[in-house]
């Protein structure tokens, strides 16, 4: 692929294009899906191709080509030179620059190249089959998937930027449906890892079933102002949420509520909000982001207080401050924009039972709907729809549906009181978060 990438460079050189940024990608995805026992999907997909930028007096042009022979690689230099002589001048646009080494991470492993179709069904049966078994009252297993993706991703530009690595995922999922008195209830869960060996498909499988399970005769409890518990997987989304609210990009263009409050309180001092680009363990890991400069860890709320926010090299240079690594890339058919790798939701740490046992009166959310669309990044405004337990003498009692979980992200923020001991990465972007306790938000039901 640099051989691509190199023909690219050199072209473009000669065509008069002096500042050029070529980003090429190959890899290999996929996804099994089982039902009933028997394999019901099995797709197998291969991808290539490459991205240029352009840069021109402060103009950007972009294209992107699958075609990587001769004339579509000059075809897509051709096309990346047209668009920046037709972009609007921006002086804050300028190719990106070598700053340091690549971030020491390494988010491979071999044995995923290793696995065999064989062992990827045997993990997908098997989260099936546990999620059936877990209780009689499941009715069915909707979805049970084992997916995964071995990539590679390579970086030059004219600037004297070069770079590249591997990356693997793979994860299970299951999505499950209880029933009892002709009522219906949904379980899901997750397990992801770097090789199949990291999976736990019973695991998977039972917790999605039990999470079903828990929910069966839910109905609207009292509307009242409560401490809730977020549990991790609607932890994730929250904050997935909230961090999009922390990119340079939306602070500049007015669309974030924590604009102009850097430095000043917005959470609880216990709470600690960190991208960390570069954990070992991290689902969007990389040594460098999609310009090829290094990730990194990136505070963004400690003690309470905001320490900042995600940059990519336009943003940086628009703030007077340096990337923090946070040029995020979909594939080689995009260019780079600014948002979080690895957000890291930390806290003052007990054992989930004793988060419960410490309420007198609120509830454990296990499932929220319409939080993207439900919470505005500008306001802070959120009201969803929210599925959990009842918690009354600090014990898990009548499950609880036909709900809504409203207030504001910053009193939000500022009502974490405590996190759970079940941290767990959750694939809604990619979130490392615990149990979360909040006070004062307001649950409206019957």
């Amino acid at each position: 692929m640099f051989e691509v990438v190199d023909h690219i460079l050199e072209f473009a050189a000669a065509r008069g294009a002096r500042e050029v940024e070529v980003y090429a990608e190959r890899g290999v995805s996929r996804r099994i899906k089982v039902y009933r026992g028997e394999v019901e999907q099995l797709v197998a997909a291969q991808r290539r191709g490459v991205g240029v930028r352009v840069f021109r007096d402060g103009a950007v042009g972009y294209a992107s080509t699958s075609d990587l022979g001769g004339a579509g690689l000059e075809s897509v230099v051709e096309r990346a030179v047209a668009n920046a002589a037709a972009a609007d001048v921006d002086p804050f646009r300028d190719l990106p620059a070598v700053t340091a080494p690549p971030a020491a991470v390494h988010p491979y492993d071999p044995r995923l190249a290793d696995a065999t179709d064989e062992r990827r069904i045997e993990l997908a049966l098997a989260t099936e089959a546990a999620a059936l078994a877990a209780d009689p009252r499941v009715r069915t297993v909707e979805d049970t998937v084992y997916a995964d993706g071995d990539g590679e991703v390579f970086i030059a530009n004219s600037a004297g930027v070069r770079g590249n690595y591997r990356s693997g995922q793979c994860y299970v999922y299951a999505y499950v449906l209880a029933e009892q008195d002709g009522k219906v209830e949904t379980g899901v869960s997750y397990g992801v890892g770097r090789a199949p060996e990291d999976l736990d498909g019973p695991a998977c499988g039972a917790e999605a079933a039990a999470r079903a399970c828990r929910l069966l005769g839910a109905r609207p409890c009292p509307s009242m102002k409560a401490t809730v518990v977020l549990d991790p997987f609607v932890a994730a989304a929250f904050f997935a949420v909230l961090a999009s609210a922390l990119t340079a990009e939306a602070v500049q263009k007015g669309r974030s509520l924590f604009a102009g409050r850097e430095g000043r309180r917005v959470a609880d001092p216990s709470l600690t909000l960190v991208d960390d680009g570069a954990h070992p363990d991290g689902l969007d890991s990389a040594p460098f982001d999609g310009e090829g400069t290094p990730c990194q860890r990136t505070p963004l709320v400690e003690g309470g207080v905001l320490q900042g926010f995600l940059h990519d090299t336009y943003t940086a240079r628009k703030a007077g401050v340096a990337s923090t690594g946070n040029a995020q890339r979909a594939g080689y058919h995009s260019p780079p924009s600014v948002r979080p790798s690895n957000l890291i939701v930390e806290g003052v740490a007990v054992a989930r039972d004793d988060l419960v046992a410490g309420i007198d009166h609120g509830v454990l959310v296990t499932d929220a709907v319409g939080v993207h669309s439900g919470a505005n990044p500008v306001s802070g405004e959120f009201s969803v729809g929210i599925s959990g337990v009842l918690i009354e003498g600090g014990r898990m009692t009548t499950p609880v549906r036909e709900v809504t979980l409203a207030g504001d992200i910053i009193a939000m923020l500022r009502g974490v009181r405590a996190v759970g001991d079940d941290a767990r990465w959750v694939p809604t972007g990619s979130v490392l978060t615990p149990s979360v306790l909040i006070e004062g938000l307001s649950v409206g039901g019957s």
